[in-house]
């Protein structure tokens, strides 16, 4: 009996010792998982994900609708001659509306089918504009003018609307008394334009 009974003993102490190292390789894992976690368990917040590596990403450019139409040139030549009708027939008008619708009369007969297809054939045909000479100066401010109103005239040719004709198409004939310039639709008549279409010119 004496060869037995230290078994049991020995035993139980080996049990102890192996749940008690057990035990403290269980705590000591818990400890370091909990004080360093494992790599790729943090979560990187949605908002500061790719902050540091890809910059944010620029809102798309929006396209153009269409090209620019490019600016309108008035013709050098139609603009001299229509300047130089005004030296002869408005320089001493002192409207500007007035002497635009001196260049619009010019126009309006470029579109009636009795004159002239041209704006140099129709200022320069004989016993028409009685004032106009190609040998007068083209002053600054009426070459001005003349180009201004051919601008508008294209722009209207082009389907523009509301371009700032002060002169309705059916007027082509004006006389003159040296200070205002009357306009009407007849070359005989006696009823001249009452100037009832909004002017763009500061009179």
């Amino acid at each position: 009996m004496t060869g037995t009974s230290p078994r049991p003993l020995h035993r139980k102490a080996v049990r102890r010792l192996t749940v008690s190292a057990v035990i403290a390789v269980l705590t000591v894992a818990a400890l370091l998982a909990f004080i360093m976690p494992w790599s790729g368990t943090e979560q990187t917040p949605p908002s500061a994900a790719g902050q540091a590596d890809t910059p944010p990403a620029s809102p798309p450019a929006i396209a153009p609708i269409e090209e620019d139409k490019p600016a309108y040139i008035p013709d050098a030549a139609e603009v001299e001659a229509l300047a130089k009708m005004l030296y002869g027939e408005a320089r001493g008008v002192t409207s500007d509306t007035e002497k635009a619708a001196c260049v619009w009369c010019v126009l309006n007969r470029v579109d009636d089918p009795r004159f002239p297809d041209t704006v140099l054939e129709v200022v320069a045909a004989p016993y028409q504009f009685a004032g106009y000479s190609a040998d007068y100066p083209v002053l600054p401010e009426l070459e001005r003018i003349a180009a201004d109103v051919l601008t508008r005239y294209h722009e209207e040719k082009s389907g523009g609307e509301n371009v700032g004709r002060v002169l309705p198409a059916d007027y082509c004939f004006f006389t003159g008394d040296g200070e205002h310039n009357y306009f009407t639709i007849g070359w005989k008549d006696t009823e001249t334009w009452g100037w009832t279409l909004s002017s763009p010119y500061d009179d």
